[in-house]
């Protein structure tokens, strides 16, 4: 005999379930069930059974019930239920309860938790989920069969197990599989931190930063606004790790960093494929699948990485192309997939090669047939020079390199074929049948399609408005699929007339959307397919309208997410789309000035409170501002593409790198030194140069403003005389940079300029730091915190913290790593890269000298990290420097000569000098400082990081 009492309640012998009865014993049975073994007093039965209104003869008709109950149970189990004063009692075993099976297996799976068997917790905690079949007991009132509380003891302790299930498989790389289960618990219970940290854990696993990020936002203004508290250690340090990409998170077990797409159906078919590929990548280093147009090798390629990440431990990464233009900038897009940004006095494909040279990252070159002359040298140059990366590629032809292991993608199978089809169709029509009539149909169109994907689940899609048979008659009819073209394959001819077909069938209004949208580059919002797409006398609504009824018909694909949606064209689709609108110059401008009003916008809502909300809706539209300033380029429309140039430094520079500084250079070359925004965009130009480490470019383009100030709300990072002040900063002339600064600030207090004014103070007090008087600076740095929070701005709040903590950190640490914190906290929540790397390098630093050293050491491996992606090579020298002090601070003496010996060989000062050096070796002195001498000047700057960070894990 059986009981279950997890879901409604349940009695089974031999499988089968056993009449217990109306409301009234089932009632009963529960509240015994709830205290089994326990005795329970008649006058609790009566108060289970009626409530506090029972009948008169409420002890006679409770034995009826009882009685009734026994003759239920089976006759070996006749002893379960008995009398016994002052009640009854039901004797259980723990194995006959799935209540009591459930506490036994948690407990067991808690206990494996402290060891750290993350596998068993899986097992045991999932068996003991599996025994739930809904809530509780939920058909009967808890107040009256449950006055203990055990069903709500029941509830928490399945809120338990479901937190330590999840945060093992997050740790044993499966994080995916209860990420939509841990969503929702957190949104049921929003105050409930360790399913929050949980989530965390799992968002960042699976490459969702932000959204890791965004828990930890909500969680706290919860606690906060309902509690009056603010959320636990646990949650704090959670959220510190994912904003600092701690390496942890990953080393801990976690599923190593991925942005791969999320899949929206299931694989169909290619089980062998799949296996076959994820064997090749691990004998080869390149492997390109190829295939004709929508035979399915982007999405075979998604399956194959999101199988074999976990062999990653740095990482998975999905790199589309399709949005570049022939010979557009591969290395560019790779290098923002990665999250990389360009170093300075390096290109960006030395730049991947350096940054990848020690790392284990599985990188997905998607749709390279366009661009191959761009690609092949890239993955030449990083297989050669990087051993432990892998790249899978997507091509309709190979790349034709040295060591390539190829994977012709075949069309599906009938078989596969008809199920794609039907899985597809009832996806859109739940009702589609499948008797015998429309088995034919759909073998017979499955045929005719040649199996290939995306043409069959164009097809599919008709039948939401016609029958199989018709959608088969159309195309005998109409000779869509013939494949006549003596030039291209059959299968791409079938594939191109699919799409001609499926275009056939839209309304006027629909084509002309359709084919407009194959302007974007990678999609749009509705506001800008309004703007640039739809008709003026229309409404927006009505361009929603008509984007709705597109993706009915798989025309487009709806991308939704934490931002705002966004609506694309597949690549193929958008390519037919492209063909249409040829010879449309109105519409590429259209676009491009959309664009170009909506970069100016976003630079101004950048400096302002809405910072984040900005920077959000920019970085999805990179390939869109890329189109915008080659088609003002195209057109030699100097006013159009420097409004794009000087606009893009506030939301694009120091967050996906400085590709828009040479679009200001080329800008210049349209424009005369009279044009409005010609300064600001000379700003734009020279402070990219800057950022590279290139000075003699940067100073001799910020000349050419010829002193001249941009406009009031220029970009903070737009300003020539900044520039050429930064760079005498650098130069070690200290006093020339604070005349400069000095003499701004207070011309953006005259201009009442706040934003401005942020920045001028920043730089005054990090002059008074620089010549070692920061108590001179500690009152501009308060001033500029005081500015800095009436804007409200996430950067400028982020800088007036540094600075503030910068002029304080001697004399009073503690206070200073909190400033550092916060600024890198508040630098991170607008991906503002730069800004986040030196708050976080100067906490390291401060560390460093006033706290545990093994803190310190570990701080320091996360800023390695970051400068080596973020590409900023005179932050990593000030980083190594540090790093050198905290080492002869640790007595780890040879290896801060190492360090040291390749700093002097950079021609970058060291916190050692050669009187020191000599000393720290005592008295092998010489032979061992020859050896560190060697071993750091052969070091190139990737080397010289790995070299930091093991020596700092030996710590």
């Amino acid at each position: 005999m059986k009981f279950r009492i997890l879901g409604p309640l349940e009695v089974t012998s031999g499988g089968v379930s056993r009449s217990l009865g109306g409301p009234k014993p089932r009632a009963v049975l529960a509240a015994l069930l709830l205290q089994r073994g326990v005795v329970v007093s008649t006058d609790r039965l009566v108060t289970a059974a009626w409530g506090n209104r029972p009948p008169r003869d409420a002890g006679g008709t409770l034995q009826a019930y009882v009685s009734r109950l026994r003759s239920v149970l089976d006759p070996s189990a006749s002893g379960l239920l008995q009398y016994r004063a002052p009640g009854y009692v039901i004797s259980v075993f723990e194995d006959d309860l799935d209540a009591a099976q459930f506490a036994s297996l948690v407990s067991r799976g808690l206990q494996h938790v402290a060891d750290g068997r993350r596998e068993a917790v899986v097992e045991l905690l999932g068996s003991a989920l599996d025994l739930w079949r809904g809530p509780p007991l939920a058909e009967f009132d808890a107040a009256l069969i449950d006055p203990e509380g055990q069903l709500a003891r029941l509830e928490e302790l399945r809120l338990v197990a479901t937190e330590e299930r999840s945060h093992a498989m997050v740790r044993i790389g499966r994080g995916r599989e209860v990420t939509a289960e841990l969503e929702a618990l957190v949104q049921r219970f929003p105050g409930r931190e360790r399913l929050a940290v949980v989530l965390m854990e799992a968002l960042y696993g699976n490459g969702r930063q932000a959204d890791a990020l965004a828990v930890y936002r909500t969680l706290r203004s919860y606690l906060i606004e309902e509690l009056g508290v603010e959320p636990s250690k646990s949650a704090r340090i959670a959220h510190l790790q994912v904003l600092s990409h701690d390496a942890a998170l990953v080393e801990s077990g976690a599923t190593p960093p991925t942005n791969l797409p999320r899949p929206r159906t299931g694989l169909v078919g290619r089980t062998d494929d799949v296996s076959h590929i994820a064997s090749y990548l691990q004998q080869s280093s390149l492997v390109t699948l190829t295939g004709v147009g929508g035979v399915g090798k982007s999405r075979l390629a998604l399956e194959v990485a999101e199988v074999e990440r976990h062999r990653f431990a740095d990482g998975t990464w999905w790199c589309e192309l399709a949005p570049l233009g022939e010979g557009g900038p591969v290395s560019q897009a790779v290098a923002t997939a990665l999250g990389v940004q360009q170093q300075q006095g390096r290109n960006m494909e030395e730049t991947l090669v350096e940054y990848l040279a020690d790392r284990n990252e599985l990188i997905v070159l998607d749709n390279c047939e366009h661009v191959l002359a761009e690609a092949v040298p890239l993955v030449d140059r990083i297989l050669s020079h990087c051993s432990r990366v892998v790249i899978l590629a997507t091509s309709r032809e190979r790349l034709s390199t040295e060591g390539e292991q190829v994977w012709p993608v075949a069309p599906l199978s009938e078989e596969d074929a008809t199920t794609l089809f039907t899985q597809r169709a009832r996806a859109i029509a739940p009702t589609f049948g499948h008797d015998q009539r429309a088995a034919t149909s759909v073998g017979e169109i499955c045929r005719r399609l040649e199996g290939l994907p995306l043409a069959i689940e164009l097809a599919a899609a008709r039948t939401r408005v016609m029958s199989t048979s018709e959608v088969l008659r159309r195309l005998d009819d109409e000779q869509l699929l013939v494949g006549e073209s003596r030039t291209r394959p059959a299968r791409h001819t079938s594939l191109a007339s699919t799409i001609e077909w499926s275009y056939r069938l839209l309304t006027p209004a629909e084509q002309l959307l359709f084919t407009r949208l194959s302007v974007f580059a990678r999609g749009a919002r509705l506001d800008a397919i309004h703007a640039v797409c739809g008709d003026e006398r229309s409404t927006e609504v009505a361009t929603l309208n008509l984007l709705a009824t597109l993706a009915d018909k798989s025309m487009i694909v709806v991308m939704t997410g934490s931002g705002d949606t966004r609506y694309r064209q597949l690549e193929p689709l958008r390519a037919y789309g492209r063909d249409r609108l040829a010879g449309d110059e109105v519409l590429g401008r259209q676009h491009s000035e959309y664009f170009t009003s909506f970069a100016e916008k976003a630079a101004q809502g950048a400096q302002g409170p809405d910072e984040e909300l900005w920077i959000e809706r920019t970085l999805p539209d990179v390939d869109n501002l890329r189109a915008a300033f080659e088609r003002a380029a195209a057109d030699g429309d100097a006013d159009r593409a420097l409004r794009l140039a000087s606009s893009l430094p506030e939301v694009l520079q120091l967050r996906l790198g400085y590709e828009a500084a040479a679009w200001a250079e080329r800008a210049l070359d349209l424009a005369t030194p009279d044009h409005r925004l010609f300064v600001a965009t000379v700003g734009a130009a020279a402070r990219g140069a800057w950022n590279l480490g290139d000075f003699d470019r940067a100073r001799e383009l910020a000349e050419r403003a010829t002193g001249r100030a941009p406009a009031r709300g220029t970009p903070r990072t737009a300003y020539p005389a900044d520039v050429l002040a930064d760079i005498a900063l650098y130069a070690g002339d200290v006093e020339a940079t604070m005349l400069h600064y000095t003499a701004a600030v207070n011309t953006s207090r005259d201009d009442e300029d706040p934003i401005r004014l942020v920045w001028t103070l920043y730089y005054v007090a990090i002059c008074h730091a620089v010549i070692r008087r920061p108590e001179l600076g500690v009152p501009v740095a308060e001033e500029c915190l005081q500015v800095a929070e009436g804007t409200a701005n996430p950067t400028a709040r982020s800088m007036a913290r540094y600075a503030l903590g910068l002029v304080v950190k001697k004399s009073d640490p503690g206070r200073a790593l909190s400033l550092f914190d916060e600024a890198a906290q508040l630098a991170a929540s607008v991906h503002n890269h730069w800004w986040q790397g030196i708050a976080l390098m100067e906490a390291a630093s401060t560390r460093g000298v006033h706290a545990e050293p093994r803190l310190a050491a570990r701080a320091f491996i996360v800023v390695l990290m970051h400068w080596q992606r973020v590409g900023d090579r005179t932050q990593q020298w000030l980083n190594l420097r540090y790093i050198v002090r905290l080492l002869v601070r640790l007595g780890a003496n040879e290896e801060a000569l190492t360090l040291h010996h390749y700093l002097l060989s950079e021609d970058r000062p060291s916190p050692i000098d050669s009187a020191s050096a000599r000393q720290l070796l005592g008295d092998h002195a010489d032979a061992r400082a020859a050896m560190a001498i060697a071993r750091g000047r052969a070091m190139t700057v990737s080397q010289a990081v790995g070299f930091a960070k093991s020596s700092l894990s030996a710590i």
